[in-house]
Parts: structure tokens; C-alpha cells; sequence
């Protein structure tokens, strides 16, 4: 015995609760949808009309294969198909009335025909979804048999509106809608609210989850939490210590716990407690949907009356998917009850918490601590859990960011780079350029008119201007080689030009250095 671990010491399993709640809201609909769709096939009343003559009355009522005809004065009842009576009637049609009755009776048929045959194929895709609705419920995918009963539910309406767009246009008469016009029209919204059980699936758990843990009141007390909110942004928690039990509710605002007082009392003063489980709504769910299915059937082909009990049935399935627990806190000022339900909250640590209340505020009763060991255990496991996946949900976008990006990459061409041809200069152009870049070899000068005097005051008054930008197409200054001889004085200066060398083509080499300015020469003696 000694050996043994405590069960309120070992650590809480990662148990996953699922919530079957909108698979069984999804069956039902699926289910009401299919027996709707079906009945309304036989259903005698599509389309009514009365006749008032008198004290009597005539009322015509018209289904999918046949006219009905109740007459009033003798209690007769007559059945006949549009079939038998273009048959009987318009083998030899004879003047306008014949001509427009008969073209009636044909469109009520071929109308008819149409829907029977889209109601049938409709009923059959309605009992698919039901089998895969009931498969959805013990593991399977829940989106497929949604698009299914969608289907189904689309279908029936679409058969309604061709049937409604193929009626003849009889003037003079008022027609009213018959029990199986309105039962195929709910069956089309029963297996469209069944195939959208998704968002009401989203409605009844709740908002996500947008931070791993919970709020709590985080006051110097021993915090059971009853009931937390899917979100974690609400929680309603009992607080105990050595003098206070508290129930309070706690909001998240911003990063602070706001908290809102049920019952305060002294723990002296705390007197008892009770916990009573409404778990036969969940022993007859089954019966609270089968007889809302029903009452709301015979309410279309019996009476009116039945919506009494299908009100009462449809509540008694509601408060099951609510699921409700009642708790009672004995005072010395008395009772205090208060309910909890399932409805938008964390099932899961919900479900703990109700399973361990009762031990723990009978141990508050002995006088001992508030035990709070395994379920912050679990809301830990929980928030673990909740980061784990998240982490993981990034990290799987991440990759398919990824590989989107490196399919796209894949699929489009690389833009082509121009190829550049290099073309060989001439040799001619080649000794020319390096000629130029050799700073060994002597400037050649361009031949000018003007003399050697004149040059050195041009030199001394302006500067050299050297060109910073490269010409696009720079081309070779002649060059010349000037000689000066300087004999004797009144002799004139002789300037001999030498032939200049063709230009050389174009040159991508570096622009030479400026030349020197020339040597200034002594003016002759007077």
C-alpha cells in the first residue's frame, strides 16, 4: 500500500475530448432533411385552390402525379392522375377552354415528373451524407459528409424551383401552397444548415484559443477553476484560503484579471455542498431529436398543435448540447446555487474540473487545503499542448511559403544575359595606343600658326582645361613635331610640320595624360 502512487499525485494523461457537437446537430438535420424530401414525394397537397358555391365548398388539390377534388356537398372525395385525365379529356379537344385545360393538365405533369425524379435522386444523396454523418460521429472527416448533405439540401430546393417554373398560369385563380411545397422547402434549409454545421460546430465551442494559458485570479489563494472559456480570457474559479471561499468570475482585460465576486464567506461560515449532474439529457438525446423531427413533421401534415411539444423537445436537445451541471454552496445565510454549462468552454479541463469538485470541497469542509495539484497539472498539459501546435502550424506555413516560393522560382525563366562580342582592334590601332600610353616617348604637338612667342603668354594667361568625361568616340589629336631654330636675331622663326598618320579607329583604352607645356624660349636680343 505504501508503494502506491496517490491518484492525486501523478501527473494528468493528455486526454483529447472531442466535441461531437455539430456532428450530431449535422446528423439530425440530415436525418429531418432526408424524411421531409421523401414524404413530400407522396405528399397529396402541393398546390391548393377552393371553390366556394354556395354553402358548399370545392377544393382542388393538386400533387405531383394527381388532382384531388373534396366536395363539400356530399363528402365526396375524387382522385384522379393528370394522366387519366388528359386521357379522358383531350383525345379530341374541341374549342379554346378544352385547348387551355388540357395544356394544363399537361404542364401540372411534365412539372411533376421533373421534381419526382430530382426528389428521388435528392433523398438518395440526403441517405448517403446520413451514413457518413454517423461515421463522422466515431472519427471520420466531418467536412465531406457536410458538402454531401449540402448537395442534397441544394438539390431538393433546385427541384422545387423547377417545378414552380413549369406550372401553368391558370387566371382568375388564387392558389395557395400545399403541406408538400413547404415540407420540401425545409428540407432544403435542413440539409443547408447541415452541411454549414462547421460555423455552428464553431459557435458552440467557441472563440480559438489566442494564449497558451488561461486567466486566473492570480491573488494569494488556492484557485479551483470550474469553468474556463475556450478563449481563456473567462473563467469562473472557486478561491479558498485559511479564513475566505470565494466564487468568483475572472475576465481578461488586457494583460490584468479582472475579478467579479459570486459568493463570499468566511470559511467557518461554509457550510456544505451539492453537485448535481443533469446527465439524463444526455442518456435521452437521442429521444429529444427523434420526437423534435417528428412533432415538426406532423405539424405540416397533421396540425399546428404539434409545434407545442416540438418547443419542448427542441429545447430539451439544446440544453443537451449545453450540457449543465447545478451547484449548490450552503451558508450559514443559506443555499447558494448556481450553473455551469459546457456551451463555448474548454471541454476539457471543464470535464476534469467537474470530476474533481466534489472531492475537493469536501476536503474544504475537513479543513484541510483547497486541492488544485492535478487540474493545474492538466491546464499546464494544455498550454504545452497549445504552444506545441502552434509552433507546429508555423512551422508548416513557413515551408509552404517555402516551397511556393521555390516552385515559382522553378517555373520561371531566368532572364538571359546579352552576349557581348569583343572585336580585335587592328594591329595598326594597337601600336598606336601603346605608343600613346608610354610616358617615355616625346609629346607630339599639333601644328598651330601661331608663334612661339605668342604661345608662351596664351599658356601664362589661361589655364589647362582637362576634359573629365571620355568622348563617345574619342579620336587622336595629328601629331606634330615643331623644331625651333633660333639663328640670329630678325630671322624668322621656320615651323616644320611633319605628315600626320591617319586617325586610329576607335581606342576603349584610358585617356592619356595631358602633355607638358612646352619649353619657354628666350625672345632674341634687340
Amino acid at each position: 500500500m505504501g508503494d502506491d502512487t496517490s491518484p492525486a499525485a501523478m501527473a494528468a494523461s493528455a486526454v483529447s475530448v472531442e466535441n461531437k457537437s455539430g456532428a450530431q446537430l449535422a446528423l439530425a438535420l440530415t436525418v429531418f432533411a432526408l424524411v421531409l424530401a421523401s414524404n413530400s414525394i407522396i405528399n397529396e397537397s402541393w398546390r391548393t385552390t377552393t371553390l366556394e358555391v354556395g354553402d358548399f365548398s370545392f377544393t382542388n388539390s393538386f400533387s405531383l402525379t394527381e388532382r384531388t377534388v373534396d366536395n363539400t356537398a356530399n363528402d365526396d372525395v375524387d382522385t384522379e392522375s393528370f394522366e387519366s385525365i388528359y386521357d379522358d379529356d383531350c383525345k379530341d379537344p374541341e374549342g379554346e377552354l378544352i385547348e387551355e385545360h388540357c395544356s394544363a393538365i399537361k404542364d401540372y405533369h411534365d412539372a411533376g415528373i421533373v421534381a419526382i425524379i430530382m426528389l428521388i435522386l435528392s433523398s438518395i444523396i440526403l441517405l448517403v451524407a446520413t451514413v457518413m454523418q454517423v461515421r463522422s460521429m466515431i472519427g471520420m472527416g466531418q467536412r465531406v459528409p457536410n458538402i454531401i448533405s449540402a448537395i442534397g439540401g441544394i438539390l431538393v430546393g433546385l427541384s422545387v424551383l423547377s417545378w414552380w417554373l413549369m406550372l401553368p398560369e391558370i387566371e382568375k385563380t388564387d392558389f395557395e401552397w400545399g403541406q408538400g411545397f413547404w415540407m420540401a422547402l425545409v428540407a432544403a434549409g435542413a440539409g443547408l444548415i447541415a452541411g454549414f454545421s462547421g460555423t455552428l460546430q464553431s459557435w458552440i465551442d467557441g472563440p480559438p484559443r489566442m494564449r497558451a494559458h488561461g486567466v486566473r485570479a492570480g491573488l494569494d489563494m488556492n484557485e479551483f477553476v470550474l469553468k474556463e472559456s475556450s478563449c481563456g480570457n473567462h473563467t469562473l474559479s472557486i478561491l479558498a484560503d485559511s479564513d475566505l471561499v470565494r466564487v468568483v468570475r475572472v475576465e481578461r482585460i488586457g494583460a490584468s484579471p479582472a475579478i467579479k465576486d459570486v459568493l463570499a464567506t468566511r470559511r467557518d461560515s461554509y457550510t456544505g455542498f451539492s453537485h448535481q449532474r443533469l446527465d439524463w439529457l444526455d442518456d435521452f438525446k437521442g429521444l429529444w431529436w427523434v420526437i423534435s423531427g417528428a412533432t415538426l413533421i406532423s405539424s405540416f401534415m397533421i396540425s399546428s398543435l404539434f409545434l407545442i411539444p416540438f418547443t419542448v423537445a427542441a429545447l430539451l436537445a439544446l440544453m443537451q448540447l449545453m450540457d449543465p451541471e447545478r451547484f449548490v454552496v450552503s451558508t450559514n445565510s443559506g443555499n447558494h446555487p448556481f450553473y455551469i454549462n459546457r456551451w463555448r468552454s474548454n471541454r476539457e479541463l471543464t470535464n476534469l474540473s467537474m470530476d474533481l469538485v466534489d472531492d475537493a470541497m469536501i476536503a474544504v469542509l475537513r479543513g484541510e487545503e483547497l486541492d488544485t495539484d492535478i487540474l493545474d497539472a492538466r491546464s499546464d498539459l494544455i498550454a504545452e499542448r497549445f504552444s506545441a501546435e502552434r509552433d507546429a502550424k508555423q512551422e508548416a506555413e513557413q515551408a509552404a511559403a517555402e516551397e511556393k516560393a521555390a516552385f515559382i522560382e522553378a517555373v520561371q525563366p531566368a532572364p538571359e544575359q546579352p552576349v557581348v562580342e569583343v572585336i580585335p582592334a587592328p594591329p595598326e590601332a594597337v601600336q598606336e595606343a601603346e605608343s600613346t600610353n608610354d610616358p617615355t616617348a616625346d609629346p607630339d604637338w599639333p601644328e598651330t600658326n601661331q608663334s612661339p612667342l605668342a604661345q608662351i603668354e596664351a599658356a601664362a594667361v589661361s589655364p589647362v582645361v582637362i576634359e573629365a568625361e571620355p568622348q563617345d568616340e574619342p579620336q587622336n589629336e595629328p601629331e606634330v613635331e615643331a623644331e625651333v631654330e633660333v639663328d640670329a636675331p630678325g630671322e624668322e622663326i621656320e615651323t616644320i610640320s611633319e605628315p600626320t598618320p591617319p586617325p586610329a579607329i576607335e581606342q576603349p583604352v584610358t585617356i592619356p595624360p595631358p602633355p607638358p607645356l612646352p619649353g619657354v624660349i628666350a625672345p632674341p636680343p634687340p
